[in-house]
């Protein structure tokens, strides 16, 4: 399932120069599926001479200032009517179509599962040309099976960032394997760096520090990270200072309750909620280990670039993550356990020469595995030999948008 190779030549560029692509993701912020379309993005703006959009379903924007600075165009849709609300939603559905029709699109790219089911449902409608369904987790937020058929029915092909991703898309939406295809996460590999949360949290170089970057929302589970933290804690060497541990991430479903959870345990000084961090890097630079306790993901882009920060990496034994750590980069432990999660931790805090050596090891599978060319050209080619399929070619080269 992985996708097909089509040599990426200069005459194979110009087909999509001037195309017009949309990008429908559902908001403008800095998780994981929005970061992946930025990158894929500036890829054919820059790389290939698309003439590519980005739409937000939701307005928040943290990822405004990425995309200023790479030139890159971009506004947002609101849905006006709830999310389940059907028969309203139809009003929605027109101004869609009128909304992609105006931009008058030519390829649209949704993210996420509402995105393509209301692409999917609408794309042919609007004038576009092509559309490919974006998997970017193992099937979360479903839809009425009547609707999700309808959806499915009109795409003419699948990727997935996971391969128990597309494992969903085969077994559960019943789509033919060979329209199916996985392309993982791409990441930035940074140099080595020094990272200044140390300093910011007023920490000598000797404390163990570990981090989870995550929005603050259910299915990440901090609530079974701050138990275990608990634990590490009053399990911890008396000979060494107390371990501290940064939640980074925007505030979400969970964020007053995890902050209460943290109080009950008195751990308010030793929990950091960092909030949204913009600069990542920084972050990972500074601490000896990343921890990630979620139960649902496609290919989480947290663990990727820790690992590719050279930090090993304690995470639920998840499908998605497996796939990302692989055999030897990392810990993995049950999902939802905390006692496990605490025993790792300290193994990874008491042992550094071994969390050195995964660390190290990560980083290599980061680079060869999950590099931004690897994914970038991928998606190129899928889309290239798509466009290809239907006949596509740069037919509005130099255009831009409709305003």
């Amino acid at each position: 399932m992985l996708a097909p190779t089509i040599p990426h030549t200069a005459a194979a560029r110009d087909r999509l120069r001037g195309v017009r692509v949309l990008f429908v993701l559902p908001s403008l912020g800095l998780g994981g599926a929005e970061r992946q379309a930025f990158y894929f993005a500036r890829h054919l703006r820059h790389g290939e001479g698309a003439d590519v959009r980005l739409v937000g379903m939701a307005r928040f924007d943290a990822m405004s200032r990425l995309l200023d600075q790479a030139g890159l165009p971009y506004e947002f849709f609101e849905m006006r009517h709830g999310y389940r609300n059907r028969l309203q939603q139809l009003l929605d559905l027109r101004r869609w179509i009128s909304f992609v029709r105006a931009r008058r699109a030519e390829i649209v790219l949704p993210y996420c599962m509402f995105q393509n089911i209301l692409c999917g449902l609408t794309w042919r409608l609007s004038g576009a040309r092509l559309c490919i369904w974006n998997q970017r987790d193992e099937g979360r937020s479903r839809l009425e099976p009547w609707i999700e058929r309808l959806a499915v029915g009109q795409m003419p092909c699948f990727v997935s960032n996971s391969t128990h991703g597309a494992t969903f898309v085969i077994d559960q939406l019943k789509v033919a394997p060979p329209r199916v295809h996985v392309v993982w996460n791409g990441i930035e590999v940074p140099d080595r760096q020094s990272g200044s949360w140390r300093t910011k949290l007023d920490l000598p170089t000797n404390t163990f520090l570990a981090c989870m970057v995550a929005n603050l929302h259910g299915k990440k589970d901090h609530r079974t990270l701050i138990s275990a933290w608990r634990q590490v804690v009053d399990r911890f060497p008396a000979e060494y200072d107390r371990p501290h541990l940064v939640l980074a991430g925007a505030d979400g479903d969970q964020s007053d309750a995890l902050r209460r959870q943290v109080s009950d345990a008195s751990l308010g000084d030793l929990v950091h909620f960092a909030g949204e961090v913009r600069d990542v890097g920084d972050l990972l630079s500074s601490v000896d280990l990343a921890v990630f306790s979620s139960f649902a993901e496609g290919i989480p882009n947290a663990v990727l670039e820790a690992m590719s920060h050279g930090r090993a990496v304690v995470a639920t034994d998840y499908p998605g993550i497996r796939e990302a750590v692989g055999p030897d980069t990392g810990w993995l432990t049950p999902p939802q356990d905390a006692e496990a999660l605490a025993a790792k931790i300290l193994e990874a805090a008491l042992n550094p020469a071994e969390r050195q050596r995964r660390g190290a090891a990560g980083r290599v599978r980061a680079v060869d595995h999950f590099g931004m060319e690897r994914m970038t050209q991928g998606m190129t080619e899928i889309l290239l030999s798509e466009w290809r399929r239907i006949g596509g070619g740069s037919l509005h080269a130099a255009k831009e948008y409709a305003q």
